[in-house]
């Protein structure tokens, strides 16, 4: 049985998987599977604090206490950092993504 999900977000708002990947996210863990929501590369556009649907949907996943990083490497690529994304997000190190999957039963990609 699955207890523990990592889904990772890779693709920008607009593309339809950016979103499914957050709704994904929503279901386990209003399912009680501990998930943590892990955004890099084109996602990281997704954190932005005025992305509408995406944004609001993310802080209701924040306020259930589901767990959201994003690299601090896709942050910089796009010049971005913490003040440009949703409060709540923890910004981590490359080096950190493979120990957030191990711990993981399972993982998604959107």
């Amino acid at each position: 049985m699955i207890d523990s999900i990592c889904i990772i977000v890779k693709r920008p708002p607009g593309e339809e998987k950016s979103t499914l990947g957050l709704r994904a996210s929503y279901a386990t863990l209003m399912s009680a599977i501990d998930t943590k929501l892990l955004f890099i590369e084109e996602g990281v556009y997704g954190l932005l604090k005025n992305t509408g649907y995406n944004a609001e949907m993310l802080r209701d996943f924040i306020k259930e206490d589901g767990e959201v990083y994003c690299t601090q490497g896709s942050l910089d690529d796009k010049g971005l950092g913490q003040d440009d994304i949703v409060s709540g997000v923890r910004i981590i190190p490359e080096k950190e993504v493979a120990e957030i999957i191990e711990e993981s039963n399972s993982v998604a990609m959107f």
